[in-house]
């Protein structure tokens, strides 16, 4: 400590502390150089404070499925191409891009891209194929092979399975039947305990193609017409962290 005092008292060319037996105490020349110091440093917490205050926050809200099988595999990638910014995800089922919701910045939402005062950036386009487990891909060996297997639906209006039956020429096949979920998620859960045949996009299911516990029977992939799109509203279109997330969701590579 006391050859710290001594550099200081070299470096400002005037004496600091009195040396007494007990102790040291300030000068004047020290106490008016202690308050500049405490000045100084009250300073820089409170540009530090009034930093971390005005971070950056962006709350996107995603479909489950896609959150889980294509948002978060990116995650590292996505926060490391957004410093400063803190990125909160929240879910929904709702393909409507609803910003009733106050702290909500940004949604992807699945759909044609044509929403009424809403700016819309492609991500990709959805394609839909079938899946199920290698135990029951042994069976089906053409889509006609499809009116004896259970169809998984990932949604009420089984417009999914629909698409594809018409798509290969296999009308004759109720699209209608078989069970219905609440998300692609659960869909492809039930394929894969040998429930039935789901219907999807098949990189939303790359972990279980890649483990096996999940195969493509049938080789036809078919685009339904739908993408899953960046969506905000027009009037923040200005907004430098609606247009960094976009950006950066967008040029995302589409595979892993």
């Amino acid at each position: 400590m006391s050859r710290q005092i001594q550099q200081l008292e070299a470096h400002y060319r005037y004496a600091l502390f009195v040396r007494h037996a007990s102790g040291l105490t300030l000068t004047a020349d020290g106490s008016e150089l202690l308050s500049v110091a405490v000045s100084v440093l009250t300073q820089l917490v409170q540009h530090a404070d009034a930093h971390a205050k005005t971070a950056s926050t962006v709350t996107l809200r995603v479909p489950s499925t896609f959150a889980i099988r294509w948002l978060l595999p990116r995650l590292a990638t996505i926060n490391d191409a957004l410093p400063g910014t803190e990125l909160r995800i929240s879910t929904s089922a709702d393909d409507t891009p609803d910003f009733t919701t106050p702290d909500v910045y940004a949604i992807v939402v699945r759909g044609t891209g044509q929403w009424a005062g809403m700016e819309a950036i492609p991500l990709f386009a959805e394609q839909l194929t079938p899946m199920c487990t290698r135990r029951m891909a042994a069976s089906l060996h053409s889509a006609a092979d499809l009116a004896h297997a259970t169809l998984l639906h990932p949604g009420r209006g089984h417009e999914e399975w629909r698409c594809w039956l018409d798509s290969v020429g296999a009308r004759h096949i109720d699209a209608d039947r078989g069970l219905v979920f609440d998300t692609l998620e659960l869909t492809l859960t039930a394929a894969a305990e040998g429930h039935g045949v789901a219907i999807g996009d098949p990189r939303m299911a790359r972990d279980r193609l890649q483990a096996g516990s999940l195969v493509t029977p049938l080789i036809d992939v078919v685009q339904n017409g739908l993408s899953y799109f960046v969506v905000y509203p027009s009037q923040r279109a200005a907004q430098s962290k609606i247009r960094a997330i976009a950006g950066v969701l967008s040029r995302l590579p589409q595979e892993d």
